[in-house]
This record gives C-alpha cells, structure tokens and sequence, in this order.
C-alpha cells in the first residue's frame, strides 16, 4: 500500500518520515520563492522545516532530490485522477497537470532547475530497461518530445492553454505523417 498521510499512523517510523517529508519539501519552495536553490543551505531548509539535518539527509539525497521527489509525488497523484476521466486525452492532461502547476515550473525555469522537470517525465513515461528496443525508442522519442515542447512553452510564460497546446501538438504530428 501506498504511504500517505491518511495510511499511516503518526507515531510510526513511517508517520515521523512522512511529517519529514512534507515539511521539509515545504520549507525548501518556501525559501525558493526569495532565492536560488543553489543559494539556500541545508541547514536553512533544517530550520524552516523545524527538523534535524539527520532527518533531512536520512529522507533526501540532496536539495534537487527533495524537488525531484515533489514533482515526481506531483505527477503520480496527477496519474492516478487523470486516468480516470472518461475523455482522457494524454497530451492535453499533461499540459492541463503542468498549467497547474505553472508557478512551480516557472520557478524551476527561471532557476535554471528546469531538467528536474524532465525527469519527472522520464520517469513518468520515458523508456524502461525492460522494454524491447523500438518501443524503447518510441517511448524516449514522446518523452523527450513532449519535454521540449513544455520547455518551450516555459521559455514563452505559457501563453496558450492546455487544449491549445495539444491542438498544436495534433497538428504538428500530423504534419509530420505527410
């Protein structure tokens, strides 16, 4: 079963984590709002968080890994309720998940932190080990595809919608099967 809040007990070792967690991913886009990630110590996240340093490096491997997670966390929940709509369309959910997230993004844009982003993408729908060549392939061609697109449209604030961009995205496969 999936660790949540709602599934474990506070007092566990798994509640203490997740409090940790949830905490110190907090104080880390707290204090991103006012400074580059790179600028922003340990031991301030530590103190915003109100945890141990122990308590951080025994959850996170670094300050990247504490975004990697939350975006990766993002895009699991994003999953789970996007596969539900009767008329799910994959490209348009993932801009409508990423205009939702729009201040998070352009936050990790303009930090220059925006390869986290892809990441979380590859990680979400990009090629596995296990997969057979050509769909390996396939698969890193969409990923990586779909990543430049939503960079790009980073790079220009996200002027269009998330039904205009999957529009465009129509429109540019299609043109490419000519």
């Amino acid at each position: 079963m999936r660790q949540t809040e709602q599934t474990v007990s506070p007092m566990s070792n798994e509640g203490r984590n997740l409090y940790v967690v949830k905490h110190i991913t907090a104080a880390v886009l707290k204090l991103m709002q006012k400074q580059n990630l790179n600028e922003i110590s340990i031991s301030q996240i530590c103190d915003e968080a109100g945890v141990g340093r122990a308590s951080f490096y025994r959850n996170f491997a670094s300050k990247e890994d504490v975004i990697s997670r939350h975006l990766k966390t993002l895009l699991d929940n994003w999953w789970i309720e996007a596969i539900k709509k009767p008329d799910f369309n994959l490209v348009e959910a993932v801009f409508e998940h990423y205009y939702e997230h729009r201040e998070l993004c352009m936050m990790l844009y303009k930090q220059g932190l925006a390869h986290l982003n892809l990441k979380s993408i590859k990680e979400a729908c990009g090629p596995k080990p296990e997969q057979i060549n050509i769909v390996a392939y396939t698969t890193a061609y969409f990923s990586y595809g779909l990543y430049g697109w939503i960079e790009e449209w980073f790079k220009r604030g996200m002027q269009e919608t998330p039904k205009e961009m999957a529009e465009l995205w129509k429109k540019a496969q299609q043109n490419n099967s000519k």
